[in-house]
């Protein structure tokens, strides 16, 4: 696991002080846990995506001024709606010797042999899962398996995660990851009515078997 520290500084609260924070791109943060009051810090904007971007979900090691670092988690982070830059991040420091729960990133890896057909597209249902573990356990990611899914009926569930020693899924084993559908443009394709015959493609039938002797009236076009 990497040693990713985070420097922070003690804060104070207000919105005012908030604001200046921003100005000077920083970031206003809360750090609780551990058997230890909440603290308000605030953390250099930069190096705070630095670091949330390299620990993934695991564990990062926070330093408050000259005290020595202690292992936290960024538990929320929160963002601008519109401009996307972090606005204020819930850190949980945590102890190495009791477990916890968070959820974990899942990503795809290999090829579905069912995709080789164009019009099949793939589906993530979920982005993460809960699982429980110590901190010194925490993966970066999990991984699912894509060359599982051989056609379009077949599916990724929880239960085909690849999972290191250590991790407890606390996610229902049937829940789907990954499944296949058709893309909408097959879909809209397949539903597309078919053309209808122009008029001067019409013919009508004469009704009745021919008399004896008689010959078949032969069949006339529609009227325009």
């Amino acid at each position: 696991m990497a040693n990713i520290v985070l420097q922070a500084e003690l804060r104070r609260a207000g919105r005012h002080a908030v604001r200046e924070l921003r100005d000077g791109d920083r970031v206003p943060a809360i750090v609780y846990g551990a058997h230890q009051a909440p603290q308000a810090i605030s953390v250099e904007a930069k190096a705070l995506q630095k670091a949330l971007r390299a620990a993934g979900s695991g564990l990062i090691a926070l330093q408050i001024g000259a005290d020595a670092p202690f292992q936290a988690l960024a538990r929320e982070v929160q963002h601008h709606p519109v401009k996307h830059h972090t606005l204020h991040v819930d850190f949980q420091a945590v102890s190495m010797t009791e477990k916890l729960r968070l959820d974990v990133a899942v990503i795809h890896e290999g090829t579905a042999p069912a995709m080789g057909n164009q019009d099949v597209v793939l589906v993530r249902n979920m982005d993460t899962v809960e699982v429980e573990c110590l901190p010194g356990d925490i993966p970066q990611h999990l991984v699912a398996d894509l060359s599982k899914l051989m056609s379009i009926h077949d599916e990724i569930t929880v239960k085909d995660l690849v999972v290191p020693s250590g991790i407890k899924i606390l996610a229902e084993p049937d829940q789907v990851l990954f499944s296949l559908t058709m893309s909408r443009a097959a879909v809209e394709e397949e539903e597309a009515p078919a053309a209808a015959p122009s008029p001067d493609e019409v013919e009508v039938v004469a009704k009745g078997k021919p008399k004896e002797g008689e010959e078949a009236t032969p069949a006339t076009p529609a009227k325009k």
